[in-house]
């Protein structure tokens, strides 16, 4: 018969208890109904809030370029490590769920999408990275890009 070590399963048992706690102490932590400050950046209301429309072109086969456009708003390279509640950053762009991109300025390139549906979604952030947060929530736009298949030199000879 094997004999369990107790001086291992200590540091798990605490640990493990430890995010129970957090985990059950979590809803009345944010009972206020108020976004967690870590993560957002709420604007004032006094200040307008920013739009965001996004346009994507296909430049060469294959490859594609996002275009973000965020009226009331200005990019900046400029990170903070604690930013004031203003349009100012950048938008992180995130592709079918992933983060593929941080945009300080609005042309980004997407690269080379394969064939497919894509959404590209454009989340604007203040200068400490935290999401901007307007009257209306989450300060974002996305936008989906249909990818036809590529045409090999094949097709283009037999005329399909």
């Amino acid at each position: 018969m094997r004999r369990i070590n107790l001086s291992q399963i200590w540091p798990v048992v605490i640990v493990a208890g430890l995010l129970a706690g957090l985990a059950l102490a979590a809803p009345s932590y944010n009972a206020q109904n108020v976004a967690p400050r870590s993560v957002f950046l709420t604007l004032p209301d006094t200040l307008p809030e920013p739009g965001v429309a996004l346009m994507a072109r296909q430049d060469t086969p294959g490859r594609w370029t996002l275009r973000v456009d965020a009226s009331g708003f200005r990019f900046t390279a400029l990170c903070l490590s604690e930013a004031e509640a203003i349009p100012v950053g950048h938008a992180h762009v995130i592709r079918n769920g992933v983060k593929v991109a941080s945009a300080y300025h609005p042309i980004v390139d997407l690269g080379v999408l394969q064939p497919g549906r894509h959404v590209v979604t454009a989340v604007l952030r203040g200068q400490d990275h935290r999401a901007l947060l307007g009257k209306s929530g989450l300060i974002h736009a996305s936008i989906v890009i249909d990818v036809p298949p590529f045409r090999t030199l094949d097709t283009y000879a037999s005329g399909s």
